[in-house]
């Protein structure tokens, strides 16, 4: 585990939850919205580059609901909402890190979901395609151009329309194991 960033280390990430219960008796919802990418064709990608992503992308949301676990199941309730993208169910050219980073993202949600059920705590993903953020300006027009001839409304999405989705999943209790899609039609089939 020498590529997980020192936030994500399961000891950093008990103490601040510990530190939450420090304030507060009891928790609701919890957000993973961690993530990092590090573009580069397979071929030319190291081992590293695979893991660091994986470690901070996956493994970093893997330590959060372990570290989350526990005092949810004793509360008997709570969310977890888990940042995923529309790259982990499509996969994308140099991205193959990323890609298998937010597809387990999406398996690890339904595998909580399951477990979690019987003591009445949720889990879904939200799954965003290209959202006006400072990572897409950093995409060059031509670029930018491309994506949105993909994408049937022909704009990118606004940060707020991906936090009401995440409203919406912390608020309907009967929703858990979704995967929901915040991406303009882009994915649709």
């Amino acid at each position: 585990m020498g590529y997980l960033s020192r936030h994500y280390q399961p000891d950093t990430v008990k103490a601040m939850i510990d530190q939450i219960y420090t304030v507060t008796d009891h928790l609701d919802v919890v957000v993973n919205n961690a993530g990092i990418v590090n573009d580069k064709l397979l071929n030319r990608m190291s081992t590293d580059d695979f893991a660091t992503v994986i470690d901070t992308n996956l493994t970093g949301t893997f330590n959060v609901i372990k570290a989350c676990l526990r005092p949810l199941y004793k509360q008997r309730s709570g969310v977890f909402i888990n940042l995923a993208s529309v790259i982990g169910l499509t996969g994308n050219i140099g991205q193959a890190n990323y890609a298998a980073s937010k597809a387990g993202i999406i398996g690890l949600t339904k595998s909580v979901a399951k477990e979690a059920a019987m003591r009445g705590i949720r889990c879904n993903a939200i799954a965003p395609g290209m959202i006006d953020t400072a990572m897409t300006a950093q995409l060059g027009d031509k670029v930018k151009d491309g994506i949105l001839a993909q994408i049937p409304l022909k704009r990118f999405g606004q940060v707020e329309e991906v936090a009401h989705a995440a409203l919406f999943l912390a608020e309907n209790d009967y929703v858990t194991g979704q995967t929901v899609t915040i991406d303009g039609g882009l994915t649709m089939q």
